[in-house]
């Protein structure tokens, strides 16, 4: 989400970036629960471009999220998050926010889990991969 006063065509080219060609990018205007205009931005991607997408994130970034351990930023429906600095993307890098004070861009990513596997471990595995 942005604010009002946020640089929306910039968030979007960066989100843009993050998705990379074949993802599809809206905005939709609204009110924060204070009454503030704001606008969220989202991208959407396929299966191969999400996991581009993944990939496109700071190798740093994403040996925390191994280290650390994937089990809290996998929900129920089997959805990985993360939360990028929004400050950092707009400037070319997908790098993980280290603090909640900071604006952030949100991810959400399906994982592809069929019955007897697990989350975590499917997540481990296409990160890994990635990391190399």
């Amino acid at each position: 989400m942005a604010s009002a006063m946020d640089d929306t065509h910039l968030i979007m080219d960066s989100i843009a970036w993050l998705c990379g060609e074949m993802g599809e990018i809206s905005i939709e205007k609204g009110k924060s629960a204070l009454g503030a205009k704001m606008y969220t931005i989202e991208g959407k991607m396929k299966s191969k471009a999400a996991r581009a997408s993944l990939g496109r994130l700071n190798n740093d970034s994403l040996i925390t999220m191994l280290n650390e351990g994937l089990d809290t930023r996998i929900d129920e429906n089997k959805n990985l998050h993360i939360r990028l600095d929004l400050s950092r993307l707009v400037r070319g890098e997908a790098v993980l926010s280290g603090t909640s004070n900071a604006s952030v861009a949100k991810g959400k990513f399906k994982l592809e889990v069929y019955p007897g596997q697990d989350p975590t471990s499917v997540a481990e595995n296409v990160i890994s991969k990635i990391v190399g």
